[in-house]
């Protein structure tokens, strides 16, 4: 059973909140997604709108005002193959939110 980290991508744009009506709408839809697939789900979060970005050992703040698209958040899936991984994202309820959904396979080094 191999691990893949499913990314959601946002445009800052669609960051704004939701109504009270569409919050609950989107938790109920959530939690049974995560029910469904409480089998596979190994671990996820949201993020904070805001962090800090290492290159070349200079620090700067991020994500950066110009960028148009922001990882919101994340959920770490297992399942057999890149096949099944993608089939679980699909069912996912805030796909519909989200410009794009990343699916990574982790390399396993560890």
């Amino acid at each position: 059973m191999a691990k893949f980290l499913l990314i959601f991508r946002e445009s800052k744009e669609n960051r704004a909140k939701p109504s009270p009506e569409e919050m609950q709408a989107l938790q109920e839809a959530w939690y049974t997604w995560m029910q469904k697939y409480s089998s596979a789900i190994v671990g996820g979060d949201g993020l904070k709108p805001s962090g800090r970005l290492v290159k070349a050992g200079i620090v700067t703040d991020g994500p950066y005002a110009e960028a148009k698209e922001v990882i919101a958040s994340f959920s770490m899936i297992q399942a057999d193959n890149m096949e099944a991984a993608v089939a679980i994202a699909r069912e996912c309820p805030v796909c519909e939110g989200h410009p794009a959904i990343e699916i990574r396979e982790l390399a396993g080094y560890a």
